[in-house]
This record gives structure tokens, sequence and C-alpha cells, in this order.
């Protein structure tokens, strides 16, 4: 997660990065119906996709992932 994290801001520093939380919320979307349609030997690829595009999503709400997650865990 922190090295995802890291990753996208990496990212958006150099201008990679959505402008607000739809595009991050749209292809966390896409990633979720990958998933689902992925054969099986695809779909570790695809779950980390996925998660990659979560983290992104969270990351654009202002929110750090490790810490929603630590939270999360912990509940």
């Amino acid at each position: 997660m922190l090295r995802a994290e890291k990753l996208q801001k990496r990212a958006a520093r150099d201008g990679f990065d959505w402008p607000d939380t739809q595009g991050p919320a749209d292809k966390l979307a896409e990633e979720m119906a990958e998933l689902a349609e992925a054969a099986e030997p695809d779909k570790a690829e695809e779950a980390g996709d996925l998660l990659f595009a979560a983290v992104n999503l969270v990351r654009a709400h202002g929110i750090s992932p490790e810490q929603a997650l630590r939270d999360a865990n912990d509940k």
C-alpha cells in the first residue's frame, strides 16, 4: 500500500494525476469489473490493479490509504 501511494505521488508531481475524485472512482469501478470478468490465471494481476486503483481514489480524497486501512483493521 505504501509503495502504491509513493508511486502515485511521484506520478502526480510529474503531472500524471486526475483533476478530481471522479476519475479515480471510475477507474476503480473499471478495475472491479475487470476482476469479476478475469479468467483464473489473470485474477491476481487484476486484483493488484484493483488495489492500486483503490489507493489512488483514497489518496484523491486527501486520506492516507495506509492509515485508513490501519483504522479499519482496528475496528
